[in-house]
């Protein structure tokens, strides 16, 4: 059998869903294959520069065709993609997070963004500021979703019972932790575009 990347990127892919992102190898994704590591290390060469192309793939499949004409509206609807895209693959937003390989598929995404923000009346630095912080908000929310938890609440109700947080009591345990995360990101994304 000889081996292409994208052979590679789709037994990575599977991996990914059935194992996790802490067992994804070079060597599980041979095992997948049923061929030896140096085939498989032939395509890519270590772990790291398998998640950057495994995160390139990700943010590749975000689509920036059939936008709207309002730039903000525009930045939203490519946020809302971008988390889409995460969210497809088990691990997504852990795999992205911490990757940059600087590939005209992540910058085509940054070009949508940042190019909405600058027609909506930012100027060159608050539109990279805010293109990270759409990116983080991104990121870290998603990561958040992926993470399964038996016991979202944890011990907070107690703790908010003691008296001793009483703006978090004020505000409750409802509002702070039952909120989906949809709507979680949809305010952020909306305070953070708010001019």
């Amino acid at each position: 059998m000889r081996l292409n990347l994208d052979d590679v990127i789709t037994a990575a892919f599977a991996t990914l869903e059935d194992e996790g992102l802490e067992r994804l190898s070079l060597r599980a994704v041979a095992r997948r294959l049923d061929v030896h590591l140096n085939s498989v290390s032939w395509q890519v060469k270590t772990k790291q520069a398998l998640i950057d192309t495994m995160a390139d793939h990700i943010i590749g499949s975000v689509r920036t065709d059939d936008l709207p004409a309002d730039p903000t509206e525009r930045v939203r609807l490519v946020a809302n993609r971008y988390r889409a895209a995460m969210l497809q693959h088990r691990d997504g937003g852990r795999l992205v997070a911490g990757t940059f390989t600087g590939t005209g598929k992540t910058l085509r995404v940054a070009e949508v963004i940042i190019g909405g923000l600058l027609e909506a009346g930012y100027s060159g630095a608050d539109a990279a500021r805010l293109c990270w912080s759409i990116v983080y908000l991104t990121l870290g929310l998603t990561q958040e979703e992926q993470t399964p938890t038996e016991n979202p609440h944890g011990n907070l109700p107690e703790l908010l019972g003691t008296g001793v947080y009483p703006a978090l009591a004020l505000v409750g345990v409802e509002t702070l932790l039952d909120d989906s995360f949809d709507a979680r990101f949809d305010y952020g994304i909306s305070r953070l575009l708010d001019r």
